[in-house]
């Protein structure tokens, strides 16, 4: 891993950005196999579901709001992260939300839609944790914009194997979405492990950019306790 570090450390631009670009590529395209895949099945017919709204409107409803509230809590988790943990900390949250997929497949409606809540509540931190990779250099906007093109891909494709799962190999819609995540496991390992021999940014690097280091609540500008003062009074209101 440091030999890799110190290669990346003194190879071209164009060849770090090659390698660090498709690395954040892969990861934050393996993230979307855990998930988008569930939104492949139809769900028309779902035993224990007796309620007026659709049941798959319930599980988009139920881990969008896991994603939303893991974006809150990102604010000051994916800002105090130490660079050395950015790694296992991806692994651990998508290996968490994978367990989820599992229950959602073991636990029978109308309990497993709280399965894809829990889903949703690691992956809002992924995009913090793989951009805190590439940020603070000069080539940052160059592989902010390489992370950003997963989004155009990652979805469709984890869909269509989906579907291939469950057309081509009679994998039920309740056990594809891990299944799916179980196939793009290799993939989301082997991108994390790219991310982790990252070199930290250069001198020159941060001569030209504003270093980042965690951002503690005692290095915290003066302004964030009035922030903090008025996210707590106005809140409430807002969350109703």
């Amino acid at each position: 891993m440091n030999r890799m570090r110190r290669w990346l450390g003194e190879a071209n631009p164009i060849v770090f950005v090659m390698f660090a670009g498709l690395a954040g590529f892969c990861a934050y395209f393996s993230m979307y196999a855990f998930r988008k895949p569930f939104t492949a099945a139809t769900f028309d017919v779902v035993a224990g579901w007796d309620f007026a709204l659709d049941y798959k409107i319930a599980l988009v409803i139920a881990q969008v709001a896991g994603y939303a509230l893991s974006k809150l809590i990102g604010v000051k988790v994916v800002s105090e992260m130490r660079p050395e943990r950015r790694a296992i900390a991806i692994v651990l949250l998508i290996g968490f939300s994978w367990i989820a997929l599992v229950l959602f497949a073991v636990t029978p409606a109308p309990w497993n839609v709280a399965a894809l809540f829990l889903n949703g509540l690691p992956l809002g931190l992924i995009w913090g944790l793989v951009f805190g990779f590439m940020e603070g250099r000069r080539t940052s906007e160059v592989l902010g914009a390489i992370l950003c093109a997963s989004f155009i891909l990652s979805s469709g494709v984890v869909k269509s194997v989906g579907k291939t799962l469950m057309e081509g190999w009679q994998v039920s819609a309740f056990w594809m979405p891990a299944a799916v995540g179980a196939i793009f496991m290799p993939l989301l390992a082997v991108s994390v492990l790219a991310l982790a021999a990252l070199p930290p940014p250069s001198p020159a690097d941060e001569a030209e950019r504003v270093a980042r280091r965690p951002m503690m609540a005692r290095n915290a500008p003066p302004s964030w306790p009035r922030t903090g003062r008025c996210w707590r009074r106005w809140s409430p209101p807002m969350c109703c």
